[in-house]
């Protein structure tokens, strides 16, 4: 989940035209809690929840308030690529990577196209069009309020609609998420809706729950967005520890003490975290290269995790397994194992 996430909605840009279907009903919107015009509580939190979440792909345009439009040629790491569609990124994953420690960037052969918050998809023909979009993707994360993408509404959803000038009352169903966009940016002042309630919805951390009123729904949407706020601000600042804890593995040696008497030996070896991900091992007294594969890797959430792996039977491999990274420093890291509570390990570098 790394990131910009604002609704961006670029002016110049024409709206889709909105093709629900809108039919006559005898019952009219009364003004009251449940009656809501474009600039209601209502209507922002529906806005924010059905907008496009450009942020699946940031590991390859950096810009959460839009999205590539598939097919795109990009040059990653020196390599031109075509990628055809987002399942594509695990290979952008992959060569980032591949490598750690170096510069990963990537460069696009414009011109591409981009789909916007408002669904908008918009030609970029050069790299200064792609900055100034990047730019204005960042002025708008902060003059803005951010997309909220942690509660999943079920769709259909039906609205009772009422036009004060026409003194007209209707029914929308709305069935996704782009129409239900539109559908609340195209509101003119004179025009209200209200939700048909009961409607379901489902979150990470609820579950499916169903909502009977306006208050429940805007209840239940900032209570996710302040949990999907604060996971996002940790997994930015795991991210950063991944980044230092690479710089500070790559290419160094380090002693390992384990807490675990049956690992004593270790202290008469060196290992060596290589930055293409290979594990060196050497005997300390002798500078010595053991005949062992070993690897390891990062993955990171809200915390930082190293997995280590040894290739066939020897005997480091008991050092395998994942381990979440508890503290660090510059000559120093604490890593505790994921399986077995009583096993620590202290990396100290030589």
């Amino acid at each position: 989940m790394k990131k910009l996430k604002s609704i961006l909605s670029i002016a110049v840009l024409a709206a889709f035209t909105f093709t629900s279907c809108q039919t006559e009903e005898s019952e009219l919107i009364n003004e009251g809690e449940s009656t809501n015009s474009a600039s209601s509580k209502t209507a922002d939190l529906l806005v924010r929840s059905s907008a496009s979440d450009g942020s699946d792909d940031d590991i390859l345009d950096g810009i959460s308030c839009a999205s590539v439009v598939y097919p795109v040629v990009a040059e990653i790491n020196g390599q031109e690529y075509t990628l055809t569609n987002e399942a594509m990124l695990s290979l952008v994953v992959d060569i980032f990577g591949s490598i750690k420690g170096d510069d990963d960037f990537v460069e696009f052969k414009f011109p591409i196209q981009m789909q916007l918050s408002n669904y908008t998809v918009v030609t970029i023909n050069n790299e200064d069009e792609f900055e100034a979009l990047k730019d204005a993707c960042e002025d708008a994360d902060d003059s803005r309020d951010d997309i909220i993408k942690c509660l999943d509404i079920k769709y259909p959803v039906t609205l009772l609609t009422f036009d004060a000038s026409a003194q007209q009352t209707g029914s929308v169903v709305i069935t996704g998420k782009r129409e239900m966009y539109n559908f609340i940016d195209d509101l003119e002042d004179n025009q209200f809706f209200s939700i048909d309630y009961p409607i379901t919805a489902t979150s990470a951390s609820s579950g499916t729950i169903t909502i009977t009123s306006d208050a429940q729904l805007a209840q239940e949407l900032e209570s996710c967005e302040a949990e999907d706020d604060a996971e996002d601000e940790a997994e930015d600042l795991a991210d950063d520890l991944e980044d230092e804890l690479e710089d500070l593995m790559a290419d160094a040696n380090f002693r390992i003490e384990s807490t675990l008497t049956t690992m004593a030996f270790l202290a008469d070896y060196t290992f060596e975290f290589a930055n293409d991900g290979e594990i060196i091992v050497r005997n300390a007294a002798t500078g010595i290269v053991q005949d062992v594969e070993g690897e390891y890797d990062f993955e990171s959430e809200t915390e930082v995790f190293v997995e280590i792996e040894f290739e066939g039977s020897t005997i480091f491999s008991v050092l395998e397994g994942t381990y979440e990274v508890v503290s660090q420093t510059a000559t120093r890291i604490e890593l505790q194992s994921t399986t077995n509570a009583a096993l620590k390990l202290t990396l100290l570098k030589s």
